[in-house]
């Protein structure tokens, strides 16, 4: 009796002990997760609402885990649904809800035009080690600290499998390669598709802190470009001509193809005050300016009757009351119109200076030709008959004249007479 009501007390306990080696009964949790959470809370970065409500504590078996968990059916506000119910600490919480309003919606708009509105989650908190495996490290899953995301599921109802469209058309797979390296960004471990064979259907993320502080990114992220989404808006409306009667249906009804062009704001029944049967019913015909009579129309205009003309007394040109003495104008010291008009240079450049150059030896200049003696010849258009014609103009120099003067007939004059001197006398001189 005594043997069996001590095995009675024994056996939970050898049970509980060896599901506690599992996963180690006397392992500590990391400080670091407890500070996290507490930082998060303190900091104020998730805020509670009807999508994301606290929970208590969860301890699970040996170090799982966490001292603040939140259970979250919706992130972005509520806008994007979270497919089964989530359960994260409040770190992850607040990033992943950061990567779905900053990251994930905008690609969707890029890449489809049109926002994501469900997000299919395949393990959220899970007391497990990783990949599932039975021996190894915890996973960030029991903790609190990971997500697995398997799919989208766009406004329209199209869902964007991670398993068949990693490789699918090329706007799921741009869309998923995005979301993928924008998480790279955010989280220290990201594995998709092709990172190993326990990954091939879904994006892990988790914010696991390493002694190193590596990261992991796998595969390696790509940024595709997205392609430039069209967006409509209505024909160019075309106001009638002139005399015609205004159209009588909706503008819409305007003939005309739509062109592309961007998108300049909300639409109408986004706006304030819009009525949606004021603006689709048919246009009035404009009112039309009532005519006037032509008896109007002949009549001038009465001309305005303005007073008599007044004489008024000539202004004077003495100074009176407050006004001063005629001004003086003097010359001014300096020309107002050198250098443009405008006031002398108090530091004016210095003026270039010559180029030197080398010194050169020339040749001495010549003495100028000696200018010919001035004409004697005596006056008179002919010579006289005693005069031959070459003395008369100076060809022949041979000296003539009285005996002893040796001088030329140039500087000899003689003086052209009809009548002759009488003959010396002999022996006279």
């Amino acid at each position: 009796m005594t043997r069996g009501v001590s095995w009675f007390f024994v056996a939970p306990l050898v049970l509980l002990g060896l599901s506690g080696c599992k996963f180690g009964l006397f392992d500590q949790r990391e400080p670091w997760r407890t500070e996290a959470e507490e930082r998060c809370l303190a900091e104020g970065r998730v805020k509670p609402s009807a999508f994301i409500v606290q929970d208590r504590a969860l301890n699970g078996a040996g170090t799982c885990g966490m001292d603040h968990a939140f259970r979250i059916t919706a992130f972005s506000q509520g806008s994007v649904e979270v497919s089964p119910r989530a359960t994260l600490a409040c770190p992850m919480t607040s990033a992943v809800d950061q990567w779905v309003t900053q990251d994930v919606q905008p690609a969707a708009m890029a890449w489809f035009g049109q926002p994501v509105v469900k997000i299919k989650q395949m393990s959220s908190y899970s007391c497990r080690r990783m990949n599932g495996a039975t021996t190894g490290k915890i996973s960030e899953h029991a903790f609190g600290n990971g997500l697995d995301i398997g799919g989208f599921v766009l406004a329209d109802g199209r869902e964007i499998s991670v398993r068949k469209d990693w490789k699918g058309s090329a706007d799921a797979r741009g869309f998923l390669r995005t979301v993928q390296a924008d998480a790279c960004e955010r989280f220290t471990v990201v594995l998709a598709p092709g990172s190993n064979i326990y990954h091939y259907d879904h994006i892990h993320i988790d914010l696991m802190r390493r002694a190193s502080g590596s990261t992991t990114c796998k595969p390696l992220a790509q940024r595709p470009i997205p392609p430039r989404l069209p967006v409509y808006k209505a024909p160019a409306y075309k106001a009638p001509p002139y005399g015609a009667s205004w159209q009588t249906g909706p503008m819409s009804s305007v003939p005309g193809a739509a062109q592309p062009a961007e998108d300049y704001g909300p639409a109408g029944d986004e706006q304030e005050g819009y009525d949606e049967a004021t603006a689709n019913a048919p246009l009035a015909p404009a009112p039309l300016a009532p005519a006037r009579p032509a008896a109007a129309r002949a009549a001038p205009a009465p001309a305005p009757a303005y007073p008599p003309a007044q004489a008024y007394p000539a202004p004077s040109r003495a100074p009176t009351g407050n006004v001063g003495a005629p001004m003086v104008l003097t010359p001014p010291a300096a020309n107002p119109y050198e250098n443009g008009g405008y006031a002398a240079d108090p530091y004016p450049a210095p003026a270039p200076a010559a180029p030197a150059y080398p010194a050169q030896s020339y040749p001495a200049p010549r003495a100028p030709a000696p200018a010919a003696p001035a004409s004697t010849r005596p006056p008179g258009l002919l010579p006289p008959g005693s005069i031959p014609l070459a003395k008369w103009l100076g060809l022949d120099t041979t000296p003539t004249g009285t005996a002893g003067d040796a001088r030329s007939f140039t500087t000899t004059r003689e003086f052209a007479s009809p009548i002759p001197p009488p003959a010396a006398a002999t022996g006279s001189d």
